[in-house]
């Protein structure tokens, strides 16, 4: 006890930081891909052809929507899981919590995703893809919603009245209490990523390409 009482926290910080330093070390190359495909993305979006390519046009304003939130998600995931700093620390977990949130793909996808998938021709490999890869983000971002909703209203994106609430609420919060959850969203985000990537790619093809002209000249 009085080695712990002692050298217990110098010891947790010791160990923050190398997972600090560690976790930057890993997701530099992660925080690159990133970048890379947000800056392809909008370039390319900015080259498509609106009235001849709608679709291809929606789904990239869908890729972007999701590439943006990724990277807000992981500029703070070192220093949500182990920033030294312990406000720091919380702030960047509250942070990332509400990022998810409010990451709701539903605002860009919806019925624009039947109009997608026939217009563009993809193959019921890649459409399966998709549709499982935007299921598994749903599902797992509705379980982070459940768990963080009342640190949401009263401690970051809504500051409540009562003080003291909000005092107990932001100190109580671990990033342990939400590991399995943020694990699985963050397998479902990669799941999604990959397929949405091989959607963009087949979108890109000739065949793809004369599909939506036909499909444009059918509904004229």
């Amino acid at each position: 006890m009085k080695f712990h009482s002692k050298f217990g926290m110098k010891l947790k910080n010791f160990m923050l930081r190398k997972l600090h330093r560690k976790l930057n070390r890993e997701f530099i190359h992660k925080d690159k891909y990133i970048e890379q495909a947000i800056a392809s993305t909008v370039t390319q979006y900015k080259k498509i052809d609106e009235s001849n390519y709608p679709a291809t046009k929606q789904f990239f304003n869908i890729g972007l929507y999701f590439l943006l939130a990724e990277r807000d998600i992981q500029a703070v995931k070192a220093d949500a899981f182990a920033n030294p700093n312990k406000t720091k620390r919380n702030i960047a977990l509250r942070t990332l919590l509400l990022t998810v949130y409010e990451w709701d793909m539903g605002k860009v996808t919806g019925r624009r995703m039947q109009f997608i998938y026939e217009a563009t021709g993809l193959t019921e490999k890649s459409k399966l893809d998709v549709v499982n890869g935007l299921k598994q983000l749903r599902k797992a971002r509705k379980e982070i919603e459940n768990q963080f909703s009342e640190t949401r209203h009263n401690a970051i994106a809504h500051r409540g009245p009562d003080a003291m609430r909000q005092f107990e609420i932001i100190s109580d919060l671990e990033v342990m209490k939400f590991a399995p959850a943020l694990t699985t969203f963050y397998i479902a985000s990669d799941m999604l990523l990959k397929a949405m990537v091989n959607a963009m790619l087949e979108m890109g093809s000739m065949e793809s390409l004369f599909h939506q002209l036909r499909y444009g000249a059918k509904s004229t």
